[in-house]
């Protein structure tokens, strides 16, 4: 081959060596310099405590006497977060997982720390060890990680690549040698921690956590898998076909659906009751859909969804879906969903900015249900910089603080006024020196007591539908509104929900709902 001497001696190439050696000294310059970082974010956080400190006794708080009114303070932490977001652009997220760390390391593992200073341990290694070690009694604290600490880097020196099985493997036997009840409390505090979560994700799809404990996650996968395989195995058998081969990684050759496929939906039909799955090349019928599920099996859950639909056209052109929690969403899990819910109330704002706001409701301190729905499903998360709670989880808050005394003078409960904060932002704003200016299309200006200007735009699903540039409306009066007008455009999308909503009430019919004037009656919300 051109260019290459093929009899030179493996090994002869300087190049290798010399290229491992600059990622080894980058590696240690960036462990070094994770350790200057989060020394840094503590002393910050100490500045942000003695400055929040001060302010309480000025404002008459006694630390001899009785505990500070809540309402007069702010925790350090958060102003310290804000403060990292502000200057730096990283989201809450990150700069509360920081600080956090910072804390776990200086004041519990310096060791750890040490050892980062040093550029031969990690940032992620820390924490992994730190959370390792999270509930060893402090007496027992210092002697562990430096047992921890020196075994490891002594590993590596010997040539040694532990893997991360072997380092927790390792750092317990340390522990139980010192702390024989330290690995058992561990356990026992993780038990606490089980929980399960949802994050949205993008293309209609979102993500759900569960934190179990071992026996409990092996149990699941396991039975999801064997109704997963039993599936395969009864459509097969239908057909005739062999199911030797049914496994984790192939495919029902009919559908091209994955076993993992399968897996998720025997999760959700185990909850919400049988159905069909979410295939989205099965393209099933609105009647079927609606009529065959529900007609022979009674949903699990009791769901009542709220569904907003707006009129703005999806990829594949059917009408934009929002759930509440889980985003966007399709048409066909629409549907899905539909056929496991004993109702649902189905939505179709209107965009025009302010149309929830009336001259009475703004003189108003609580704001009516519609306007705050309004007000979630335009801001998506709440809006302070860098933070991402769902809106769902966020008071709906004033931006000039309203006026109790006088209504008319300011602070109007009106949709240009109004912004989603989380219950943490919510108090930082009420009680920090920073200040908020929200324009007419939802812009929000942040001004910090350190001089920095901050812009966050509204990201629900009601803001991406005004700022469409391809109606040729404006955004005062919003895009055309078809579904909205006195003679709606008869789509195929609109049509098959018409059938959906018309089959589900033959279905709930035909199991004999209690009827207006009965006992225990409790109408269709839609």
């Amino acid at each position: 081959m051109a260019g290459i001497d093929q009899t030179s001696e493996p090994g002869s190439d300087t190049r290798i060596p010399e290229a491992s050696k600059a990622v080894l000294e980058a590696l240690r310059a960036e462990n070094r310099a994770a350790a200057a970082r989060l020394r840094a974010c503590y002393a910050l956080l100490d500045i942000c405590d003695d400055v929040e400190f001060q302010r309480a006794i000025d404002a008459g708080y006694d630390p001899m006497g009785e505990e500070p009114q809540d309402y007069a303070l702010i925790d350090p932490f958060d102003i310290a977060c804000a403060e990292i977001v502000a200057a730096y652009g990283v989201h809450t997220h990150r700069a509360r997982a920081l600080i956090r760390l910072s804390i776990t390391l200086v004041d519990n593992f310096p060791a750890l720390l040490e050892a980062m200073e040093s550029g031969r341990l990690d940032e992620d290694t820390a924490k992994m060890l730190a959370r390792q070690m999270r509930v060893v009694e402090p007496r027992f604290r210092s002697a562990v990680q430096k047992a921890v600490a020196d075994w490891l880097l002594g590993a590596i020196d010997a040539g040694q690549r532990p893997g991360r099985d072997r380092i927790l493997g390792q750092t317990d036997r340390i522990i139980e040698e010192s702390d024989p009840d330290g690995v058992l409390a561990r356990r026992r505090r993780a038990i606490t921690e089980r929980n399960v979560q949802v994050r949205r994700s993008s293309d209609g799809m979102a993500q759900l956590h569960a934190y179990l404990t071992s026996a409990e996650a092996a149990a699941l996968y396991e039975a999801l898998q064997m109704s997963a395989r039993d599936q395969i195995k009864k459509e097969k058998d239908s057909r005739g076909e062999s199911t030797r081969y049914v496994d984790a990684g192939v495919c029902d050759n009919s559908s091209g659906r994955r076993i993992g496929e399968r897996r998720a939906d025997a999760l959700v039909d185990a909850i919400l009751g049988p159905g069909q799955g979410a295939d989205p090349g099965s393209a099933p019928e609105p009647e079927r859909l609606a009529g065959e599920r529900l007609a022979g099996e009674t949903p699990r859950a009791q769901l009542r969804p709220h569904i907003t639909v707006l009129t703005e056209l999806g990829p594949g052109g059917e009408p934009a879906v929002y759930m509440p929690r889980g985003g966007p969403a399709t048409i066909d899990a629409l549907m899905e969903l539909l056929s496991r819910c004993v109702g649902a109330t189905i939505s179709v704002p209107d965009p025009t900015p302010g149309s929830a706001d009336s001259r009475t409701a703004a003189r108003r301190y609580r704001i009516s249900a519609e306007l705050a729905r309004r007000i979630r499903l335009r801001d998506g998360t709440c809006r302070h910089p860098g933070c991402s709670v769902p809106a769902d989880d966020c008071d709906v808050d004033h931006v000039r603080p309203f006026n109790h005394s006088d209504s008319g003078s300011g602070g109007l409960t009106v949709e240009f006024n109004l912004m989603c904060l989380c219950r943490r932002h919510h108090r930082f704003k009420t009680f920090h020196g920073w200040r908020y200016q929200l324009a007419r299309d939802g812009t929000l200006t942040v001004t910090t007591s350190t001089g920095h200007t901050l812009a966050t735009e509204p990201d629900g699903p009601l803001a991406r539908w005004r700022q469409r540039p391809d109606e040729g409306a404006s955004s005062d009066a919003g895009p055309p509104r078809p579904w909205l007008s006195p003679e709606p455009k008869p789509t195929y999308w609109f049509q098959r929900m018409q059938r959906q909503v018309a089959a589900r009430r033959e279905n709930i019919a035909a199991r004999r709902v209690p009827e207006p004037g009965d006992p225990g009656y409790d109408p269709p919300p839609f």
